[in-house]
């Protein structure tokens, strides 16, 4: 579309509309506007004035001119919307250009041309065109104007209204939604109704049938009963064999193997989509004694990295930008990202083979555990009295699942109470029935973790970071470049070769003294190690104090000075305590696993199938083991730092 359409402050296309506003703005003063599309393109131009957006060689005076001349003209679209009635607005209508549509809703509500049009005449065109709901739906005045006309045409078009009560109250939005306002009429039930019409539909969309599967019921929200609810499961499992059969996808392998020629600890081949990983039995029957064998989590099989972060999370920086920002996804959903799902198959085939591994030579990792808590805590840190209990050789993986979620929570609670009392009193454990919240688990150590915070911070992180900001790209560059941090540690950049439209956020960089410039006008990182402890924000999500160089430390410390990051010290990051929610019980995420509840609450109706059972029980393992490396790092740390 060449015309000027304003979509946002952050838009990357504002030089180009700002350049075309001036001429637009020159072109019109003074004249005569009869066309509906020219009088909307005034109204965008308008739009970026009103948010003081400027290109930066714009002078005071070249801007209060044009502000002058725009609120004039803006004149002429009050004029012109106002004319606006049952005789002429569906001819206006059919005029007007796709991207303008929605603008145009817009100007019938600013200026109120809704009470131009009676009920009648309204009913008539919204049977008659093919307006959006959602354009409609944008106005609270308007839906407030033609309530029950509105509620009606959601009642015979499930098709487009469960996309719109999705995009409420399900879909997860990476930028602030534009608000939707139904109508006072449309009750409960009309919603539950519209969604059970588009289950009936002929070819319901798999990822909505899905996020209606999981939609959790609420009278603020969707109040939708079991029946539908379980309509929609069935409903997804029908759709997803039709669609597996019909489509083979994109294939994924991954391999873990366990061999007793092979020297080296671990061998590891990526090509393409497929993992293989291949462990030397030889080194692990070598080197038998617990210590190491719980060290094999995480030197051999990388379930958390040299700071202790479990590397098994989802993170928002392995995912794809269709990921992130195309496909559908519940805003109460945890995300399932294509990597975080290679990253669930391998660490469960890892957990899996080396299970076997040590039970082929006399030892269960359960032992191990029980050693850590019972042994190793005492002799090692004098932490005394931590016990627990797992799951025996000889009970079945159905009796294994149900008795190891009690064991951890056991152990965490027990941990609880050696923070705050240095001691564990197992009378006080008893007596403490309060549930087992997973982020409000104190850590032994002060500062442990930093996460970023306030606006600087997000605003920092996407120019330097993210894919979807435009200072990444350089245009004599061969190379393609995801960022602007890539850019900057590749190329040597000099300031002319910024494009105007991006000098605005490249000075604010400089002003605020993360960017350098030289008298030769070339741009570089002010501090590097800054840089890349920003870096790793952006990768992680989550920097570990202790973790870090000294110096890296004091940067930590003056971004907390500066309001742009902030410190918590619980046992598990915010990230960890989504994951183990994620697998454990549905408190936060619609999609979790409930592993606990279906053991613990519900005895799932599956009693019979060992495999399910299995392969629960390592996931519920995983989270055991994550707990132990947990442990022993805020103890070598507290130890370490003298906490």
């Amino acid at each position: 579309m060449k015309r000027i359409k304003f979509y946002s402050i952050n838009d990357i296309l504002y030089g180009r509309n700002l350049l075309r506003s001036r001429t637009l703005i020159d072109e019109y003063y003074n004249e005569e506007v009869d066309d509906i599309n020219d009088v909307i393109e005034l109204y965008n131009a308008k739009k970026y004035f009103d948010n003081k957006i400027y290109l930066s060689d714009w002078t005071p005076d070249t801007i209060a001119s044009l502000e002058k001349k725009i609120n004039k003209l803006f004149g002429i679209v009050a004029k012109f919307f106002k004319t606006i009635n049952d005789d002429n607005l569906l001819e206006m209508y059919s005029k007007v250009e796709r991207n303008y549509r929605d603008d145009f809703w817009e100007l019938i509500d600013k200026f109120k041309v809704y009470e131009n049009i009676t009920s009648d005449c309204f009913k008539i065109f919204l049977s008659t065109t093919s307006v959006s709901l959602g354009d409609l739906l944008k106005s609270k005045s308007i839906t407030n104007h033609y309530g029950e006309i509105i509620k009606d045409k959601m009642l015979s078009d499930p098709l487009s209204s469960v996309q719109l009560l999705l995009d409420k109250y399900e879909f997860k939005h990476h930028r602030e939604p534009q608000a939707i306002h139904f109508p006072k009429q449309l009750s409960s039930l009309d919603k539950e109704l519209i969604i059970s019409s588009y289950l009936d539909s002929e070819e319901p969309n798999l990822n909505y049938v899905r996020l209606i599967a999981n939609i959790q019921s609420s009278k603020d929200k969707l109040e939708i009963s079991p029946k539908v609810l379980l309509k929609a499961k069935r409903k997804a499992e029908e759709l997803e064999k039709q669609y597996f059969v019909e489509n083979s996808g994109m294939p994924m392998e991954t391999s873990v193997s366990f061999s007793k020629s092979q020297n080296e600890e671990v061998k590891l081949i990526y090509e393409g989509q497929t993992i293989a990983a291949t462990y030397s039995t030889k080194w692990i029957e070598e080197n038998r004694d617990f210590p190491t064998l719980l060290n094999n989590f995480i030197y051999l099989f990388e379930f958390v990295d040299l700071q202790m972060r479990s590397t098994i999370v989802n993170k928002t920086s392995e995912m794809g930008v269709f990921e992130r920002h195309i496909f559908i996804s519940s805003q109460n959903a945890y995300n399932v990202g294509f990597v975080f799902e290679g990253k669930n198959v391998l660490s469960l085939l890892q957990i899996s083979g080396y299970y076997h591994q040590l039970f082929s030579i006399g030892i269960r990792l359960e032992e191990i555990i029980e050693w850590f808590f019972e042994d190793y805590l005492l002799a090692e840190f004098d932490a005394h009295n931590f016990k627990v209990k797992m799951p025996s050789v000889n009970s079945p993986f159905f009796e294994k699942c149900t008795y190891i979620t009690p064991a951890l929570e056991s152990v965490l609670k027990q941990f609880i109470l050696f923070v705050e009392d240095g001691h564990i009193d197992f009378e006080l454990l008893e007596i403490r029935s309060e549930h087992l919240v997973y982020k409000n688990i104190s850590s032994l150590i002060s500062k442990k973790y930093a996460y970023g915070c306030g606006n600087e911070f997000n605003y920092l992180i996407y120019l330097l970071f993210s894919d979807q900001c435009g200072l990444g790209y350089l245009e004599r560059s061969a190379e393609s470049y995801n960022n602007f941090f890539e850019l900057l540690t590749n190329e040597r950049l000099n300031k002319n070769e910024i494009p105007s439209y991006n000098l605005k956020e490249i000075e604010w960089l400089i002003q605020k003294q993360y960017l350098s410039i030289d008298e030769d006008e070339i741009i570089t990182f002010k501090d590097y190690q800054l840089a890349l402890l920003l870096y790793d924000f952006y990768i992680n999500e989550v920097v570990c104090y202790w973790k870090c160089s000294e110096y890296k430390r004091k940067l930590l410390d003056e971004l907390q000075d500066k309001g742009m990051i902030e410190f918590e010290s619980t046992l598990f990051s915010r990230q960890e305590t989504d994951y183990i929610n994620y697998t454990l019980n549905k408190s936060q995420f619609n999609n979790g696993l409930d592993l606990r509840n279906k053991y613990s609450h519900i005895q799932p109706n599956i009693e019979n199938d060992k495999e399910i059972h299995n392969q629960n029980y390592l996931i519920l393992l995983r989270i055991f083991i994550l707990t132990v490396i947990k442990i022993n790092d805020d103890f070598c740390t507290k130890r370490d730092f003298k906490q």
